[in-house]
């Protein structure tokens, strides 16, 4: 039940970071929306460890497979946000990150060939059903339409959204295999160690990839300093939730339970906007909550 919880908390924070990301479009390039993420948020993961360690948390001893699981966990999270960010420009961006959404079914299927994350048939029918329900929750809004799903499927942004979830899969299963090589029986400890470890590596290498390429980044960021800390700040927390949840449990039925992230998304909008919700959306919503409350009760 734990880990449901705070999945719940990390989709969340999620929410709130992809829509300041959003803003930041018109400023930053693709790259530099990617660094402020792991850049502006490395204060408060050296934070968060600081705090563990304070509260006399036994600290890991760093092994060899555990650095290479972080690497390869920041290098496909690094590519997963940049591609994720990349659909922002795209005019059918409801189409491209619908595609992203597979990250759940890919999670599982990944986990089970390469991962030995096998999942029960009820883990797998609460997936089917969340994944069910995004998909009536995005027809619903009226900018999708399942014809324009199968037309788009070829399309460069459907490619783009369908990797971009891929390599997100990839990045949760990495990061659970670095908190399981660290041996401590507390999640925390060793999730917290992964996630500073992994944002180090992820600072520094898009750091030099922007000194190189796009230095005039940086001075931009100057301009945006309030919203990129907030970025910084809510993309810790998500990350502090999924790094937890992922070692507390199989990282398919996190993933699932992420999903709330969009009935996070809904909420907001209709509260900015004063809509009402119609039909189809109340459904997908329900058919989401449903397989939440599946995991609930069976795992």
């Amino acid at each position: 039940m734990t880990w449901i919880i705070i999945s719940i908390l990390a989709a969340f924070a999620q929410t709130v970071r992809t829509s300041l990301q959003k803003q930041l479009k018109s400023s930053l390039s693709n790259a530099g929306i990617t660094w402020v993420r792991f850049g502006f948020g490395l204060p408060f993961a050296v934070i968060y460890f600081l705090v563990l360690k304070y509260l006399g948390l036994e600290i890991p001893d760093i092994n060899q497979p555990f650095i290479i699981n972080s690497f390869l966990a920041s290098i496909c999270q690094i590519i997963g946000t940049f591609l994720l960010v990349s659909l922002f420009s795209y005019k059918n961006f409801a189409v491209s990150t619908l595609y992203a959404k597979t990250e759940v079914i890919q999670t599982a299927i990944i986990g089970i060939i390469f991962f030995g994350e096998y999942l029960s048939i009820f883990g797998i029918l609460a997936i089917m059903l969340g994944v069910f329900g995004i998909f009536i929750i995005s027809l619903a809004e009226g900018k999708i339409s399942f014809k324009m799903l199968l037309r788009s499927l070829s399309h460069k942004t459907a490619i783009i959204g369908i990797l971009s979830g891929t390599f997100f899969s990839l990045s949760a299963l990495f990061i659970k295999n670095s908190s399981y090589h660290l041996g401590l029986e507390t999640p925390f400890i060793s999730s917290s160690t992964t996630l500073l470890v992994m944002t180090i590596m992820q600072t520094i290498i898009m750091g030099i990839y922007l000194l190189s390429k796009e230095r005039d980044q940086f001075a931009k960021m100057h301009k945006n300093l309030k919203t990129i800390s907030l970025i910084g700040l809510t993309s810790i927390i998500g990350s502090i939730g999924w790094f937890t949840a992922f070692a507390l449990t199989n990282v398919a039925y996190v993933k699932t339970v992420g999903q709330i992230e969009l009935l996070f998304s809904i909420l907001i909008t209709h509260k900015i906007f004063k809509e009402k919700f119609n039909r189809m959306e109340i459904i997908g919503g329900l058919l989401v909550i449903f397989s939440i409350l599946i995991l609930v009760v069976t795992i």
